[in-house]
């Protein structure tokens, strides 16, 4: 019996209309089994949604804060935000789930739109959305997607990460602007995290950017972007901008993953040149973190 080879997962870190022909071009030579949007596509940007949208390509977007950045403004949905959501339409994965048989794992919708830290921002437009408005409401429904998986390894598609991996305003989701410290994760995140624990499956990989690698303070350091707490991987492909100028012109960023049965071969992060080729490609470096960031205990909600 020949044994049956890796699949490629393929994460898009936040776009900001940072999306060149060559990427889709990539892509295809890539022939990944599923492609993950984090999102941030563009400031309710109907057009480079429908470029994306347009990709014949397995795919699943979660929608980022700068896709519905006037909607939150009105505390409801505007017309640019609903015809973004019926464009992607299932593709779309905000409390869904996507199975992909040849990894062996499913992938979990989280809460789309989310600015990081403490407050939903607009309780008014997820009640609208998606019948949710406190963060216990919210991981209840991103437990109900997870409830609903075929395998019981699972990815988590998120915009921003949970609560509980950061401290500084260097790490994976750590605050960097204003009074830079602390962290700046989604509680609703963590918490869905350890009732699907509780369930007895196993979450792989959670993956989420939002918090560009660049830091707003201190001005000129770097994020990390690849850490591991217990048996979970953490992902934050957020390179900002992902296009730059290379020796043979531009070259745009994806993470590339390997999977077999449910457990993650290989994590690269790739270079992807003019002609559709990986460039560059290396490791990921993860960082193995302590003791100290323990799994997130659950409190009263206080501001929503």
């Amino acid at each position: 019996m020949t044994p049956r080879a890796p699949a490629t997962l393929m994460v898009v870190g936040d776009v900001h209309r940072f999306w060149r022909a060559f990427d889709a071009d990539f892509l295809a030579r890539e022939r990944p089994a599923l492609t993950m949007f984090v999102g941030d596509l563009g400031d309710e940007d109907v057009e480079i949604t429908k470029t994306l949208a347009a990709l014949t390509l397995p795919k699943v977007v979660m929608l980022g804060n700068h896709d519905a950045w006037q909607s939150f403004q009105k505390r409801t949905a505007t017309p640019k935000l609903r015809e973004i959501l019926a464009v992607l339409g299932t593709d779309h994965l905000a409390y869904e789930v996507r199975e992909v048989p040849e990894a062996g794992v499913s992938v979990i919708g989280a809460r789309p739109f989310s600015w990081g830290g403490p407050s939903l921002r607009s309780p008014e437009l997820y009640q609208e959305l998606y019948g949710v408005h406190t963060h216990r409401s919210s991981a209840a429904k991103i437990v109900e997607a997870a409830r609903r998986a075929q395998h019981r390894d699972l990815i988590i598609l998120a915009h921003n990460g949970p609560l509980g991996l950061s401290q500084d305003a260097h790490d994976i989701y750590g605050k960097d602007f204003g009074k830079p410290g602390g962290d700046w994760g989604d509680r609703d995140l963590a918490l869905a995290l350890q009732r699907i624990e509780d369930l007895g499956m196993r979450v792989q990989m959670v993956i989420a950017g939002h918090m560009h690698n660049s830091l707003v303070q201190p001005r000129g350091e770097q994020r990390v972007r690849f850490c591991r707490l217990h048996d979970t991987m953490y992902i934050n492909p957020a390179v900002v901008p992902r296009v730059r100028e290379g020796q043979l012109g531009s070259e745009s960023y994806f993470v590339r993953t390997r999977w077999l049965d449910g457990k993650c071969l290989e994590v690269e992060e790739v270079w992807a040149d003019v002609r559709g080729l990986a460039r560059y490609a290396k490791p990921a470096p993860f960082l193995e973190l302590g003791h100290d960031r323990e799994p997130f205990a659950e409190e009263e909600e206080s501001d929503e």
